[in-house]
């Protein structure tokens, strides 16, 4: 298993990350609630300026995840209860035929 996402890093390092993505104040907290940040080592105001924090166990299961689908080594899920996969609008039908397409070249 290989995760390609940083190990470590600060608060200031995850929002200068941040600044390609559409603004979302809430963003932080929102992803320590749900567990998908974790504190590796809390400040204690003597000697450690900052907190140092790293993903959780289910991030890195997800980002892994991401890149075995990228990488061609894993398919897309097409299952029924797939909310991508629903076929609502114009849009999601021709994205699941790309995804169709994709699944069925094996050269990807």
């Amino acid at each position: 298993m290989i995760c390609y996402c940083k190990k470590r890093f600060t608060r200031n390092e995850f929002l200068d990350g941040t600044y390609t993505y559409s603004w979302d104040k809430n963003r932080w907290e929102r992803l320590r609630r749900n567990g998908w940040i974790e504190v590796w080592r809390h400040r204690n105001r003597t000697t450690i300026m900052y907190s140092i924090f790293k993903t959780s166990f289910k991030c890195a299961q997800m980002i892994s995840r991401i890149y075995r689908i990228l990488l061609g080594e894993e398919d897309l899920p097409t299952s029924e209860r797939s909310v991508f996969y629903n076929n609502k609008t114009y849009t999601d039908k021709v994205y699941n035929k790309a995804i169709d397409d994709m699944i069925k070249d094996k050269d990807r």
